[in-house]
């Protein structure tokens, strides 16, 4: 779950040459944002619910 994992997922399916393969790889970084910003809102929603 981090945005490193994200952009190295991208980063291999830029330089695949099988789409089937590039495809899988887009689709786990997609996956990897998705869970940092889950990640990211959980802080601010608990940082923000601390400050109340």
């Amino acid at each position: 779950m981090s945005l490193s994992s994200a952009k190295n997922y991208a980063l291999r399916a830029a330089k695949s040459q099988d789409q089937k393969e590039a495809a899988e790889l887009l689709s786990k970084a997609i996956l990897e944002l998705a869970s940092s910003i889950e990640a990211t809102d959980a802080k601010i929603k608990k940082i923000n619910k601390d400050k109340s």
